[in-house]
């Protein structure tokens, strides 16, 4: 049985990756320190004698010690801590660069520490920035427009570095307009299909 650090594991997706690691029948640690994650979103967690039990751990990811805490015994970590969100970026970019980069570094440089086996990085599409060519690819130019764009790109950067010359597999993952139980359709994160279906539901017409 592997052991599986979720950062970010209070939030949208990252309590979807626990739930189902768990459910898959592996461990599960869990580091959130709360700031847009939610305890509750944890509560589907419902290990029994044929599922192994979880860890919950809150601190944030911009502490080091807590990093290395947290990475301790782990064979893979799933990093989707961050702050998710371009407007506040726009109004506090040093606090948004001092998350979701430098907590990212502290998270890789942590990983590599206790010789995790991979790390899988959350990113953007955000990464691609206004441009208009579809399909979008990997190989395209990167114009990202907002301080937190800049900052996914800058950790799929040092996962690279990380995983090219000190030894840690790693891979990025760039997340286009993700939506699902769990997600606050008043967040800047939800975008517009979430926002569509509260609208629906409320017996209003979705606005374009």
């Amino acid at each position: 049985m592997s052991l599986y650090l979720v950062t970010g594991g209070a939030g949208f997706i990252g309590s979807h990756i626990a739930s189902r690691l768990v459910q898959d029948g592996h461990g599960v640690r869990v580091l959130d320190n709360l700031s847009t994650g939610r305890r509750e979103n944890l509560d589907a967690i419902q290990p029994d004698s044929r599922r192994p039990a979880w860890e919950w751990m809150e601190g944030d990811i911009r502490d080091l010690e807590t990093c290395r805490r947290a990475c301790k015994g782990v064979d893979f970590v799933f990093h989707e801590a961050a702050l998710a969100s371009v407007g506040r970026s726009m109004e506090s970019p040093v606090e948004t660069t001092a998350v979701n980069v430098g907590g990212t570094v502290n998270v890789l440089a942590a990983a590599r520490e206790a010789k995790v086996r991979r790390v899988v990085l959350a990113s953007s599409s955000s990464v691609y920035g206004d441009t208009p060519t579809l399909p979008k690819r990997e190989d395209m130019r990167l114009t990202p427009l907002s301080p937190y764009a800049a900052c996914k790109l800058s950790g799929e950067e040092f996962a690279r570095v990380f995983a090219t010359n000190m030894d840690l597999p790693t891979v990025s993952l760039r997340y286009f307009n993700v939506y699902g139980p769990r997600q606050d359709p008043k967040s800047d994160y939800a975008a517009v299909i979430p926002r569509f279906i509260t609208a629906l539901l409320d017996g209003k017409p979705p606005q374009v």
